[in-house]
């Protein structure tokens, strides 16, 4: 078996989901799976978004 001779640059995948942040922040908050951001709106993305922001901040909080 061949070893894969190049690996991950890290600082350009992050600039790739940094770039998509919008996209991940649902996801990553729970708020959505990957397969429905595939599909929404621009209303629902935008609105899933913020529910993300709310939820993150009352984690913060210890709630």
């Amino acid at each position: 078996m061949e070893e894969c001779s190049t690996s991950p640059d890290n600082r350009l995948i992050e600039r790739e989901v940094n770039k998509d942040y919008g996209y991940w922040l649902p996801v990553i908050a729970g708020i959505a799976t990957k397969e429905e951001i595939a599909v929404a709106t621009a209303n629902e993305l935008a609105t899933w978004n913020q529910v993300s922001i709310e939820k993150i901040k009352l984690m913060r909080g210890g709630l």
